[in-house]
């Protein structure tokens, strides 16, 4: 190294090197990221060493310049002075086939910047950010490149914060802690009332002046998940708060370079309902771990809990024990749906179950199950009817790998074909990593996942597509004690909580009130709950009710039967969040169309067919609310109509009413 001993000299390099960075500084150059089709703008610069972003959105300013960074337990704050060393840009257009999804193939098409930052002081770390900007929204995510000062690490904080120009209207997720479920409302409100001391779950949906954004989060991998609180004296500002750890609530996340973070994901659109249609949150989830997928199998699942277990007129009704489950199997033979969902009491009490997991497992199983419950004997029985068989279980029940193990391969032995797994909730990066073992030990012995009392979802499905549907949705059950879900929630949930992916909301109550036994609070009438098979997407959509509620209707049933689960097309045809919504979806030839209401009574909505193909004659079966609905909300009219494109269809709803349309091409 060439060594400089006149001081001279030394004196005069320090003076320019001072200059030029000052000079730097006073440039502060910006760096611009666009999408596709140009509508959507991102803004990147240091702001005296620090990291910032903004967002236009069609030359409108929609998220202000708001602050970007990680704190770690050495080495990088999110105080940290910063300058760029490097940008790279590069842009992708693809399409790729999901094994089931909201269409049959999804186009990921995108701009990127990358920027290399690097601290201006000791220790000299490293960290990229990462921008995509897609025609449906912007993502950014936070890289820690392999280096050479930071192998381990741990992040105490993240510090993504989001600053919009006004107190916007919003549909928020109040969460009572980081440990809950997701099982809240999206409550309408303002920017302003979340405060820093709430704590806000994902997506929160805000309307701008010219447009609508929904703040998310993609690919939940090896990191703990993001919630939203306000900022101390910030204006309609907030900011990421990371689930902490079981152990160190000052521990977000630990691990080891090259490490990235989720994805923070602004969808963008003028309506809401724009969002039902994007494949922006599977996009920026990995392809698919699985070479062999043909064993995953979309389907509708019978399941008796939720109606009590009802057989009517049989003197196990309501008794969780083998006759029943193959009295579900018979119905299920009857009707050609595909899945039997054998949920909780069938290796312990149900109760014992949840109270502690821990001793309670299917290795324990012949110590504490009903004598009258064989779950061998039921999925057997199952079997050689072609019906497939889901198993109920407690999480808790396997909290380590080598229960993982055992318990997948015994269920895998026994004929079972997938796992109901269901929790109290949290997403920690120890409880995110350990479902993710869970994924891949499933899909080793060849079993679907369902997740209840679940997280958000991220669109991990993409990458573990044998994790069919969670929970992490206030549903159907709710009814069960109480007067809820209310109509309103049911049209606010397809514009927030099923963006993230499929929603195992557990649809199809015909006996709105239940039995004397087993009582019911439904809030809806039944040609909502129809209508929720074509507006709400799962790849495994559940029938709710007991045989006798089904059988008693079979021209509506039929509608059940008929609809798909997994869909080559999807439309979001009209509606607003927390007032109704309207979505035509495609198989094959056909299209299915929902129609769901809030409380407003006779509200009328007009569609026109132009999603229909060209030149093709269809039959319209529709089922409506019947013009007495308000006093016997379990009617419904059904009638038939030859339609073609571009037709005009109109329909009045009931409070709480709905519409469901099997349109077959003829």
């Amino acid at each position: 190294m060439l060594k400089v001993h006149n001081s001279i000299t030394k004196v005069l390099i320090i003076l320019a090197g001072a200059f030029l960075i000052a000079s730097c500084a006073q440039k502060e150059k910006e760096y611009q990221l666009s999408s596709p089709d140009k509508n959507i703008r991102m803004n990147f610069s240091l702001k005296e060493g620090k990291p910032q972003y903004s967002i236009q959105y069609k030359g409108d300013t929609v998220v202000l310049p708001s602050r970007l960074g990680i704190d770690l337990d050495k080495g990088i704050q999110s105080g940290s002075n910063f300058q760029v060393t490097n940008t790279s840009k590069q842009s992708t257009d693809d399409t790729w086939e999901p094994v089931w999804g909201i269409r049959n193939n999804y186009r990921n098409h995108y701009n990127e910047l990358k920027v290399t930052l690097q601290q201006t002081e000791s220790p000299s770390l490293e960290l990229n950010l990462i921008f995509r900007a897609y025609d449906d929204g912007l993502a950014l995510r936070y890289h820690l490149p392999e280096q050479s000062n930071l192998s381990d690490f741990t992040i105490t904080s993240e510090q993504t914060h989001i600053q919009f120009p006004e107190d916007h209207s919003c549909f928020a997720h109040p969460r009572s802690g980081y440990s809950g479920n997701y099982e809240n409302t999206f409550d309408p409100g303002s920017l302003s009332k979340i405060t820093s001391e709430s704590l806000i779950g994902l997506p929160l949906l805000v309307e701008a002046n010219n447009c609508w954004i929904s703040v998310m989060e993609a690919d939940l991998s090896d990191y703990s998940g993001m919630s939203l609180s306000g900022v101390s004296g910030g204006s309609n500002e907030l900011v990421s708060k990371l689930a902490p750890s079981e152990q160190d609530e000052s521990v977000k996340v630990s691990g080891t370079t090259p490490h990235s973070s989720p994805w923070r994901v602004f969808m963008i659109g003028d309506q809401a309902g724009q969002f039902i249609e994007s494949p922006l949150v599977y996009n920026l989830n990995d392809p698919g771990k699985l070479e062999d997928v043909s064993w995953i199998q979309p389907g509708k699942v019978v399941w008796p809990w939720w109606s009590g277990r009802v057989a009517t007129g049989k003197p196990f009704s309501g008794e969780p024990n083998t006759a029943l489950m193959k009295y579900y199997t018979d119905f299920a033979v009857r009707h050609n749906i595909p899945y039997l969902l054998v949920d909780a009491g069938w290796y312990s009490m149900e109760g014992d179950a949840w109270d502690q997991p821990e001793k309670e497992n299917i290795l324990t199983m012949e110590e504490t199950r009903k004598d009258d419950y064989d779950i061998r004997e039921v999925i057997n029985y199952a079997n050689e009817q072609e019906i497939k068989v889901l198993l109920w279980m407690h999480l808790g029940s396997m909290m380590t790998k080598e229960k993982v193990d055992k318990i997948f391969s015994t269920v895998a032995d026994w004929g079972a074909t997938g796992i109901k797994v269901d929790y109290f909730g949290g997403e920690s990066q120890d409880l995110v990593n350990h479902l993710h073992y869970i994924f891949e030990k499933a899909a080793e012995h060849e079993l679907l996942i369902d997740y209840h009392g679940a997280y958000k979802p991220t669109g991990v499905h993409r990458t573990y597509p044998n994790f069919m549907t969670s929970e992490a949705v206030k549903g159907l059950e709710y009814s069960k004690g109480n007067p809820e879900p209310k109509p309103k929630h049911n049209v606010t949930i397809p514009y927030t909580r099923m963006l993230g992916g499929p929603m195992d909301y557990t649809s199809g109550a015909f006996d709105l009130d239940g039995t004397e036994d087993h009582p019911k609070h439904v809030q809806t009438t039944r040609a909502h709950q129809m209508a929720m098979y074509a507006v709400y997407f799962s790849p495994l959509q559940m029938l709710v009710d007991y045989p006798e509620a089904y059988e008693s209707a079979p021209d509506q049933f039929e509608f059940i039967k008929q609809v798909p689960v997994t869909w080559d097309d999807t439309r979001f045809l009209q509606g607003e969040p927390g007032e109704y919504v309207a979505v035509a979806r495609k198989k094959g030839d056909d299209w299915f169309v929902g129609v769901m209401n809030n409380e407003q009574s006779d509200r009328q909505v007009n569609i026109t067919l132009n999603f229909l193909d060209e030149g093709t004659d269809y039959t319209a079966h529709i089922y409506r609310d019947a013009d007495d609905t308000d006093q016997n909300p379990e009617n419904v009219t059904v009638e038939e109509q030859t339609v073609t494109a571009g037709d005009e269809h109109s329909v009045t709803l009931a409070s709480g009413g709905g519409e469901a349309i099997w349109i077959e091409a003829e």
